[in-house]
């Protein structure tokens, strides 16, 4: 069984290496037809001179395990010197035409070659990082054999009578054998198996990767937004984007080719590379339209990035001396956003930065006063008239709640103790939960069409405020994450943005 196996598998392996020609196949068909022989030798041990059937099988046998070392090595791209697939080999043919009186000596040092070998094959295999699954079926295969050459050894040693010779039935023999069978099996089908994930792993990159800049594409971007507004949802980290298109590109095709247009692409593309994290994922969009995500990075994070990045594009020389600008709109994610409604916030933002000029970054934080690229970011939310919703009520909530968010915002700069900035937000906290209240009450009294979408979004703002309160306290997250929550989500994106859209039902209380 063991040679019908080897024979069919080296058979298979190779037939398949004919047409794709992987090399790391070839050395693993090579290691398999020669477990073949190994095999056959040992079944004609009684009928062939113990030079061949001793000697020359074992050393063969050794030599397979070689080549597997090999074919794996090539799997990961890596070299190792000839040294290490040369010498066991060398070193138990060598030992063995001094111990051709002794089995159980011969057993002890192959049994030992062996072991090595294998755990030679174990650490390759479990050193360099391997996608899928098919490694574990060469682990379990390896190990096996490693725990069955242990056992003959350790007969050996102790009960050296057992073993008179390779034929003779006993169990450890049975065993040795069977291990032998079944790990072939696991160890070629793993090996295999690794070559497919991998090329199913490179063809998914390919599919997910923009052919002309080499970035991410929509596709992969979208997964990305998607995971990251569940981490918000989740453990309430910060999240922003920014979407960038190139300035009149279409004059630069129109003037010197798609050709230069392509160029110039794959150049932005490197120069917002230098400027983001390794973190951030950079994808193309659509045409000269890119966006940058970025993961646990609020509104300050993210001004300053688009500032940084549409200054390096301004200064950059392109292909043939070419110089272009960009405009940004950037968002960061909020309670309940969806990757349309966030990706649909970004992009309202880049419409005001072109018109504004172009050249130029803007944000869907309409609600704290702007100040120039230059300056430092702003250190308060700004009352306008535009917030005002024909309620009394309402508006002096509002008002109230802007002051308080800036209280909070000061309160951080200032480095305040832990304790009076965890007072503030308790009591933030209380007044935003009794202002969602009265909101609702006035929603039933009016009949508001929206009302249901409202209720959900505070329900989930409060649970989100309270969470982030929590560890907070619990020293899981910085003043940071609380600030970017309160001043951008809570009171910029919805109670001053949000709310507008059912002021008109206010006014006719």
């Amino acid at each position: 069984m063991i040679i019908a196996t080897s024979g069919a598998l080296g058979f298979s392996v190779g037939w398949v290496t004919r047409v794709k020609e992987d090399k790391e196949l070839w050395l693993w068909t090579v290691g398999l037809l020669l477990q073949t022989l190994v095999y056959i030798l040992f079944f004609l041990r009684d009928q062939t001179p113990s030079l061949i059937s001793v000697i020359l099988a074992n050393t063969a046998l050794s030599a397979s395990y070689s080549f597997f070392l090999a074919a794996i090595m090539e799997f990961h791209q890596r070299t190792l010197s000839w040294f290490w697939y040369f010498s066991p080999p060398l070193i138990l043919g060598v030992a063995f035409s001094f111990m051709m009186d002794s089995i159980s000596s011969r057993i002890m040092v192959s049994g030992l070659i062996y072991a090595s070998q294998c755990m030679f094959i174990l650490f390759a295999l479990l050193k360099y990082k391997v996608i899928g699954r098919g490694k574990y079926l060469m682990v379990g295969s390896m190990m096996m054999v490693i725990g069955v050459l242990a056992i003959r050894v350790t007969n050996a040693v102790f009960k050296p009578d057992d073993i008179t010779s390779m034929l003779h039935q006993t169990p450890t023999q049975v065993l040795t054998f069977f291990i032998v069978f079944i790990s072939l099996i696991l160890s070629s089908n793993g090996f295999v198996l690794m070559i497919k994930e991998r090329a199913d792993e490179c063809i998914l990159m390919i599919a997910m990767k923009d052919r002309l800049t080499g970035i991410w594409n929509r596709v992969r971007l979208e997964e990305e937004i998607q995971k990251e507004i569940e981490r918000s949802e989740r453990y309430g980290h910060p999240a922003s984007l920014i979407i960038l298109d190139i300035d009149f590109f279409k004059k630069i095709n129109d003037q010197f080719g798609h050709r230069t247009g392509d160029l110039v692409l794959k150049e932005f593309c490197l120069v917002v590379k230098r400027c983001i994290r390794t973190t951030d994922v950079l994808a193309r969009w659509g045409g000269e339209e890119f966006v940058v995500l970025l993961p646990n990075s609020g509104f300050s994070h993210a001004t300053s990035l688009a500032e940084r990045i549409r200054a390096a594009i301004e200064k950059h020389e392109f292909h043939q001396g070419l110089r272009i600008t960009t405009s940004l709109g950037f968002s960061s994610c909020q309670a309940g956003d969806t990757l349309d409604s966030w990706l649909e916030r970004a992009d309202k933002a880049l419409y005001r930065a072109k018109s504004s000029g172009r050249n130029c970054v803007k944000s869907d934080f309409l609600s704290i006063k702007e100040m120039p690229n230059k300056v430092s970011p702003p250190v308060q939310l700004v009352w306008h008239a535009a917030y005002e919703s024909g309620n009394g009520l309402i508006d002096t909530q509002h008002r109230t709640l802007l002051e308080h968010a800036n209280t909070l915002f000061q309160a951080i700069l200032e480095s305040s103790p832990k304790d009076k900035i965890s007072s503030i937000v308790d009591s933030l906290i209380l007044e935003i939960e009794q202002h969602f209240k009265d909101e609702e009450s006035i929603f039933q009294r009016t009949e508001y069409s929206g009302w249901q979408y409202h209720q959900t979004i505070h329900s989930n703002l409060i649970k989100k405020a309270k969470n982030l309160n929590h560890r907070y306290n619990s020293d899981e997250i910085r003043e940071n994450e609380l600030l970017h929550f309160f001043l951008y989500e809570m009171i910029s994106q919805h109670i001053l943005m949000e709310d507008s859209e059912y002021f008109s039902s206010m006014l006719h209380e």
